[in-house]
């Protein structure tokens, strides 16, 4: 499992005299993106006064960091299960905190808390939008999307995206005329990626020399459509690229590794590709890849590829706007339509699989360092919402927003 260390703060940070307690609501825990990046940020926001506290939307607490950081840092982690006692357990639960902030990180759902928190007189409400929600909707998801979203419009104080089409197709498509939204990228931590690992990736799944090692990291669920794989690297065969592709990631009760297996049998690669299930070492393996693929169709701002990218390593991912987003600010990702084809994904990882070969450890780090994802600019972020009452003006304006709508 990571850790995070206990000393890291905002640059030039003081620790405040009053303690902030901050109620974060998440949803099942994992080894996922939401998970990850609040686990990193924790550290910092503990030196800068900042309690927080966890609850999570399942009658077990699962896998991943998020949770032991939270209680080494003096938080509790509280299960909520999502049925007819959840209001009720909520509110208890906020009568006993008394939390300054609500924090949810449950898309439209975030309504329905963030009303009880209001109910409760909690001053800072905020809601977290970290996909883009720009799958196709029923008639009942477009009912229920409506119905939470109207709860949030009346007790949110602050409207998070992780990119802005998280906010554009998750909340509102005119959320620029609302003075409660604003961006707050997620923030990277890159001596976590730099921590190092156990093993030798090319001698763990045998992989030959001058093969071309693909990793590709996110959990087992259908939008990330990692069965892609296999028939990529068939291509990348039929291209004269010999290459073996790793899949790094927690499964879950959908069959996906058991499709992915199919797709490496029906092409002729079961010995080349490789699931390796969840690792706490994913930097030190994303540093030993020749390139990184990524074909989710869901995202909003996808740590599969920020992640190799911050370390100098290609990436090849869909056409969205959160992966347009990481290209516009920093080199490295080779964008692939949605509906590509396989062998369009094969002449791309050749494309990043020469830019990993041209580009330094030391190079990529720098660029990081001086980009919008660092990780210090997203404590600070946070710092500025959970601390409101420094910008009184700016707290009275968004809660008159929300009343207004």
């Amino acid at each position: 499992m990571p850790t995070f260390p206990d000393d890291l703060a905002v640059p030039g940070a003081r620790r405040p005299a009053r303690t902030c307690r901050v109620l974060r609501i998440v949803g099942e825990l994992n080894f996922g993106g939401t998970e990850m990046r609040t686990a990193e940020l924790l550290p910092r926001l503990a030196a800068a006064g900042v309690e927080v506290h966890l609850v999570t939307l399942s009658e077990r607490i699962g896998p991943g960091p998020l949770a032991e950081t939270v209680t080494r840092h003096g938080g509790t982690v509280t299960p909520i299960a999502l049925d007819a006692h959840f209001a009720p357990r909520l509110i208890g639960l906020l009568r006993r905190l008394r939390p300054d902030v609500v924090h949810v990180d449950c898309a439209n759902f975030s309504g329905v808390p963030l009303a009880l928190a209001r109910l409760r007189g909690v001053p800072v409400r905020v809601a977290h939008f970290r996909g883009d929600d720009n799958l196709r909707r029923s008639l009942r998801r477009r009912v229920y999307r409506r119905l939470c979203g109207r709860l949030l419009q009346r007790s949110a104080t602050d409207i998070l995206g992780v990119s802005p089409s998280a906010l554009t197709f998750g909340y509102d498509r005119a959320w620029q005329d609302d003075p409660r939204c604003r961006v707050v990228l997620n923030g990277l931590d890159l001596d976590r990626l730099r921590a190092p690992g156990r093993d030798d990736l090319r001698a763990l799944v045998g992989a030959e020399p001058g093969a071309l090692v693909c990793v590709s990291v996110g959990r087992a669920s259908p939008e990330k459509r990692r069965w892609l794989l296999p028939p990529i690297l068939a291509e990348l065969r039929a291209l004269g690229v010999s290459a073996h592709a790793v899949l790094v990631g927690p499964g879950d009760d959908a069959d996906d590794d058991a499709r992915v297996r199919a797709a490496a049998r029906a092409a002729g690669l079961a010995d080349r590709v490789h699931l390796i299930g969840p690792r706490d070492d994913v930097g030190d393996l994303l540093r030993q890849a020749d390139v990184v693929v990524h074909p989710s169709c869901l995202e909003g701002l996808p740590g599969g590829v920020l992640e190799p990218v911050a370390l100098g390593i290609g990436a090849v991912a869909a056409d969205l706007p959160g992966v347009r987003f990481i290209e516009a600010h920093l080199p490295g990702v080779t964008v692939v339509d949605t509906d590509a084809p396989p062998r369009a994904w094969a002449e791309a990882v050749r494309t990043a699989a020469a830019y990993t070969a041209a580009t330094t450890p030391e190079t990529a780090a720098a660029r990081f360092a001086d980009s919008i994802f660092a990780i210090d600019a997203a404590a600070a972020a946070h710092l500025a919402i959970y601390r409101p009452e420094k910008d009184s003006t700016a707290q009275q304006s968004r809660l008159t927003a929300g009343s207004e709508r």
